[in-house]
């Protein structure tokens, strides 16, 4: 097997490709095939050391999808060949990953779900419904997601478009027409923000998913948004206490969130767009990309599969 790793906090460029044994599957274990291993903002935090020194080898990514390629004993839920997505924090990218808890890591992907699209969902898509869970949205509202074209507000957004809120997402200009598609109505971020916000929302604005930094949280509470309908995931922990908001992020989703999202985008309900795909071995020039570029929706790694077996060539030649 090959994996992403690195053995001290730094940047970027402490992420290189380790090969090692494939590992083997015990009772109740199953082994997943990575196809896609999705990337985060977050994943460079912890790199980076804000949650902690690496200590020994550590590996990289949360999100994935694949295709289990063995089950332990025991195992009546997955069986080998099942197409399947999840979370697995520091460890998901690599071309085989060991599941010791499939019941509570494992979903399968339903029909109309893209494999890639499945591979960046655990993160951004369990972030984005806590946080519009605790903002309590009802139909009518006016409702602002900042950061609305990144992993995590693009789904926020549509999932406030879908409750019936009128939405309003910062963005920058290159994916203004991207978020229109999508229903909602996009407001170049940067200087002049608070002017842009109060022409666009003249009775106010009803509650707000804050992608950003405490600053920003400073400036929604200036536009006479209630503390309590405020949600923050990008200001850190001590918001709550300072002014009041909700700081709901990935770690208060529930189990069935992510298999619920995924049906929401297999049935048209949510797009995911992915916005840059690369290979595992080019995995600085991703994070540099998600880094750099402010793409709209996900940045997946993808994971080659092995050649086709001599039943399917034989299938494409008859």
């Amino acid at each position: 097997m090959r994996s992403v790793q690195y053995t001290q906090n730094g940047d970027i460029d402490q992420l290189h490709i380790a090969e090692a044994n494939a590992p083997s599957v015990g009772p109740g274990e199953v082994r997943v095939a990575v196809r896609y291993a999705g990337l985060n903002p977050v994943d460079l935090a912890v790199i980076g050391g804000a949650f902690g020194q690496a200590t020994g080898t550590k590996g990289n990514g949360a999100d994935f999808s694949g295709v289990i390629d063995k089950v332990g004993e025991g195992i009546t839920d997955f069986s080998p060949g099942d197409l399947v997505f999840g979370g697995r924090p520091h460890r998901t990218q690599t071309t085989h990953l060991l599941i010791r808890d499939p019941a509570e890591r494992l979903d399968k992907i339903p029909r109309g779900l893209g494999i890639d699209t499945a591979g960046g969902l655990y993160i951004a898509g369990r972030t984005a419904i806590a946080g519009i869970r605790a903002l309590a949205i009802t139909e009518g509202e006016t409702v602002l997601i900042t950061g609305a074209s990144g992993g995590v507000g693009i789904i926020a957004a549509q999932l406030a478009v879908n409750l019936g809120a009128r939405v309003i997402g910062t963005a920058s200009e290159a994916n203004h027409e991207a978020l229109r598609n999508l229903g909602l109505e996009p407001i170049t971020y940067g200087e002049g923000l608070e002017a842009r916000l109060r022409e666009a929302a003249p009775e106010g604005i009803a509650a707000a998913f804050s992608t950003q930094d405490e600053a920003e949280i400073k400036q929604l509470l200036s536009l006479d948004i209630p503390a309590g309908r405020i949600n923050s995931i990008g200001a850190g922990s001590q918001v709550a206490d300072t002014y009041g908001v909700s700081i709901a992020g990935e770690t208060a989703a529930e189990r069935g969130d992510l298999a619920w999202l995924a049906k929401a985008i297999a049935y048209g309900h949510v797009h995911v767009p992915v916005a840059g795909v690369f290979s595992l071995d080019e995995v600085q020039s991703a994070y540099r990309f998600l880094k750099g570029s402010r793409p709209a929706g996900k940045v997946v790694l993808r994971v080659d599969a092995d050649s086709l077996t001599n039943d399917q060539r034989a299938f494409l030649s008859s």
